[in-house]
């Protein structure tokens, strides 16, 4: 029998995710306060299963969008950097 072993901050299948339940939870006191106006998201869940998504208030069409497309340039110049901090 083999033992799974856990390098560095790796997060194994089935266990949460520390630094995502952080982002979550201080988008969610975000939005709570009034703050937090629109959101997109794109999600990875257990056997790569993806999702995206939206909702906003009214007036955040635009901005939105322009998070969007700031997003799109810099997750890919991020992964060609070989950097994973958000």
């Amino acid at each position: 029998m083999s033992n799974v072993v856990k390098f560095g901050k790796t997060v194994l299948p089935g266990e949460a995710n520390d630094d995502l339940v952080s982002t979550l939870e201080w988008l969610l006191a975000d939005a709570k306060s009034g703050n937090l106006r629109g959101l997109a998201y794109a999600t990875v869940r257990e056997n790569n299963v993806i999702g995206t998504g939206w909702d906003g208030s009214d007036g955040t069409r635009y901005p939105l969008g322009t998070a969007i497309s700031i997003l799109s340039v810099r997750y890919p110049t991020a992964v060609m950097d070989g950097k994973d901090e958000a």
